[in-house]
């Protein structure tokens, strides 16, 4: 199979989830305006005094779909341009961001309060921080290593105790042969351990 070919078929599932979240979030929009508007007529009936119930519904269904749908949908793009690992640390930490937004709407149409849909909300992004914490820190050390160039592919190295020689350099990570195994080092033990370059390595 061609690259062109591999892409293509990657792209096809991508685009699917754009799609599936458009629609979601199109329906979200649609059902909140309708019942608003049966609201306002007076035409919900008996159901008008759990109208805050039922967009409630709303929010946390389709929320929730076009959360995971949007996920998918950003993973899919990330795998293209970065290893996958990384591409699924950035889903998790957009879907902890999203469904902050999701949890901030319900407690402020509970409770009628903003200052605690505030509150859900700030509690959620420090989550997402120290969530992102990691990821950020290993992906400021992989730029350093690509700029710098401390190591190459080829390099007889020792990090941190571990030998072996440099199989690939990527953004979140370094991977060594170990003769017997492969060691994956996290950019940021890079940046911080010691370092040994063996004089057998040829630059």
């Amino acid at each position: 199979m061609s690259k062109i070919e591999a892409s293509s078929s990657k792209a096809l599932p991508t685009i699917r989830y754009l799609v599936l979240t458009i629609f979601f979030v199109v329906a979200l929009a649609t059902l909140l305006v309708l019942t608003a508007k049966l609201e306002a007529d007076g035409t919900m009936g008996f159901l008008a005094e759990h109208k805050d119930y039922i967009v409630i519904s709303e929010v946390l269904v389709l929320g929730i779909l076009a959360t995971e749908s949007g996920s998918r949908f950003f993973y899919g793009i990330l795998v293209l341009r970065m290893p996958a690992d990384t591409a699924a640390a950035m889903r998790f930490i957009a879907r902890i961001i999203v469904y902050g937004v999701i949890l901030a709407a319900i407690v402020s149409l509970l409770t009628k309060n903003a200052a605690a849909a505030l509150t859900a909300g700030a509690f959620v992004g420090m989550v997402a921080g120290f969530a992102s914490q990691t990821v950020i820190g290993n992906a400021i050390a992989g730029v350093f290593i690509a700029i710098s160039r401390p190591i190459h592919v080829g390099d007889n190295v020792t990090v941190g105790g571990n030998d072996g020689r440099v199989l690939s350099i990527t953004l979140m990570h370094t991977v060594l042969d170990a003769e017997d195994r492969e060691i994956m080092i996290p950019s940021s033990n890079i940046v911080t351990s010691v370092l040994i370059r063996h004089k057998d390595t040829q630059v």
